[in-house]
């Protein structure tokens, strides 16, 4: 387990700091990142769902879990400010037993939405705790920062956990005796490189009308298998995964470029303007307009 970032974000409601920590994006395979806010209302916006933001709220969100802030608005109409902690952290694929084993209550966690908690708001302290320590310049403090985390994580998500078939009479396909272990993880391997030659593909073609037809064809594939095993790893099928991923492309264009809206949408391959703004509203919650506004960067285009 690697503290991969560790962020205080102080009294935030608008400007460069929100527009980068607050922004529509998502984090690679293997990561995994908990926000907890300490002041503060607004939203927190996972793949299609909104949460409330409230005070000691905490949120999970995994890897390829598209996610932002939505600060609320005030009387004035200006955002009112946020102030949480996040922590951005990852797992290797060989990991040691112990954390690998959190990886599955954390991937679990995700698949039965058991991710947003309310905690005693004095746990503060304790974040400001692990935050001093994961940034420190010596690695023992790097260290201890990585095992308080890890013991935080087991309190708040060490009880989800699919049943174990090693408390029944089967033997463990996890076990490298089992009969069938071999091929499973033989195939459970398989499936991961195909997902990952997908997800590269559409990060690369992210501008054009890429089909799942033509994603499954150049995979070796048949449709069905690939969105079946993409659903599996992901979470969500190709095609949305896709259309977010260009709905967080534009969200980007929106917070630092001049680009009109329409020259946004015929630049990631929308049908039209209006096609555009329904599915940047369904992924966000915001049209772009409204979404530039909460997030502009200040920049200079003199």
């Amino acid at each position: 387990m690697k503290i991969e970032d560790s962020v205080f974000v102080y009294r935030l409601s608008g400007g460069d700091r929100l527009s980068w920590h607050g922004r529509y994006h998502a984090h690679e395979a293997h990561e995994f990142e908990i926000h907890f806010f300490i002041e503060g209302a607004g939203q927190f916006q996972c793949n299609r769902t909104r949460y409330p933001i409230s005070h000691g709220t905490l949120f999970l969100t995994g890897p390829r879990e598209f996610h932002s802030i939505i600060p609320e608005t005030g009387p004035d109409a200006r955002p009112t400010p946020l102030s949480w902690y996040a922590f951005l952290f990852s797992f290797s694929p060989d990991a040691l037993p112990e954390y690998a084993e959190l990886a599955e209550r954390l991937e679990y966690a995700l698949s039965s939405r058991k991710t947003v908690l309310s905690i005693d708001a004095n746990f503060r302290f304790q974040f400001e705790d692990l935050y001093q320590l994961a940034r420190s310049p010596d690695r023992a403090f790097r260290d201890s920062a990585r095992h308080l985390l890890s013991s935080f994580l087991w309190r708040w998500f060490g009880r989800s956990t699919q049943p174990d078939p090693r408390d029944g009479t089967q033997p463990d396909p996890r076990d490298g005796t089992h009969p069938a272990s071999r091929a499973q993880l033989s195939s459970g391997h398989a499936e991961k490189a195909h997902v990952e030659k997908a997800l590269s593909l559409m990060q690369k073609q992210v501008r054009e009308n890429l089909r799942v037809e033509d994603i499954a064809w150049k995979l070796g594939l048949s449709t069905e298998h690939f969105i079946r095993i993409f659903r599996n790893q992901v979470r969500m099928t190709p095609g949305q995964y896709f259309t977010r991923l260009k709905v967080e492309g534009a969200s980007g264009l929106l917070m630092s470029s001049d680009k009109s809206v329409g020259e946004i949408s015929d630049w990631f391959g929308f049908e039209n303007q209006f096609h555009f703004s329904r599915i940047f509203r369904k992924c966000t919650g915001m049209s772009p307009l409204e979404y530039r506004k909460t997030y502009l960067q200040v920049v200079d285009f003199n």
